[in-house]
């Protein structure tokens, strides 16, 4: 990394301040842009000097310690997700080169440890970054590599995670919930252990029939155990409707045929059968 004049940088904005120091953005007369980190307390410019890659532009001015980060240009991961809308292999790859970055950069666990956070990534093309624009009020000296691990691998779950109807919430691939899992237990220790989870990642989201295939292997085997005797219970059933069909069959004509009376012959001619009848 080239050296750079501390006293020809323009502050673009000021992103974060504490007590213990503050983090601005600064540009260069050419237009290049730079994180500018001013660290007041003692115990953080030791933790961070002690990890920090000897190419970085430090200076300590009146106790404070400046040092100087590439700022980089990209696009903001909200706005990739909602222009381009990136499957699930491209986020995947994103987050291995974002990995990549963080393991060869040489950087100090604390700085990324406090800059790890989703506001914070910056795409351009198919590589994602971390911008080191760390939340200073949250330092407390004596971060190590373990934690700073725990911390991408938060981010990293949430750039790989993705909103679904209450309906598709079950279509997750067991290796991203592997990650999830090991990322709330905390297991995550070394980059290695969360490259190779991150890897293991497939490049598209299970199917619905990938879905529902265990529920169906599960209903085949409950068919193939007690299929003969569901068999058994449906043929007794319809059995038992043939011949309560019958019954209510025989039932109405017997009651219909009881219902036919012979009605004699009430008139013959001229003469009513009925009053002579009544006259009797």
């Amino acid at each position: 990394m080239r050296r750079v004049p501390f006293d020809r940088l323009h502050t673009v904005c000021l992103t974060y301040e504490s007590r213990a120091g503050y983090t601005e953005i600064c540009r260069e007369p050419d237009g290049t842009r730079w994180i500018r980190l001013c660290i007041r307390s003692d115990a953080c410019q030791r933790e961070l000097l002690s990890g920090l890659d000897e190419s970085v532009p430090v200076r300590l001015e009146s106790g404070v310690l400046e040092v100087l980060l590439p700022c980089h240009e990209g696009i903001s991961l909200r706005q990739w997700r909602y222009e381009q809308k990136p499957d699930l292999s491209r986020r995947r790859d994103a987050c291995l080169s974002l990995l990549e970055q963080l393991v060869e950069g040489n950087v100090p666990p604390c700085l990324i440890a406090l800059s790890a956070n989703t506001e914070n990534l910056t795409l351009t093309g198919r590589s994602m970054f971390l911008q080191y624009l760390p939340e200073l009020r949250q330092w407390e000296p004596g971060i190590d590599e373990a934690q700073a691990v725990r911390a991408v691998a938060a981010v990293i779950c949430e750039v790989l995670s993705e909103k679904a109807a209450p309906w598709q919430s079950k279509r997750i691939p067991e290796e991203l919930s592997l990650l999830n899992l090991r990322r709330q237990e905390q297991d995550y220790t070394s980059w290695s252990q969360l490259q190779r989870d991150v890897a293991a990642v497939p490049d598209t989201l299970p199917g619905r029939s990938s879905v529902l295939r265990p529920y169906i292997r599960r209903v085949r085997g409950w068919l193939c155990r007690y299929g003969k005797y569901l068999l058994r219970v449906l043929a007794a059933l319809l059995l038992t409707a043939a011949l309560l069909s019958l019954i209510s069959a025989y039932r109405r004509y017997a009651r219909e045929k009881n219902e036919i009376v012979w009605q004699g012959m009430p008139q013959v001619g001229d003469q009513d059968l009925r009053n002579e009848e009544d006259g009797e």
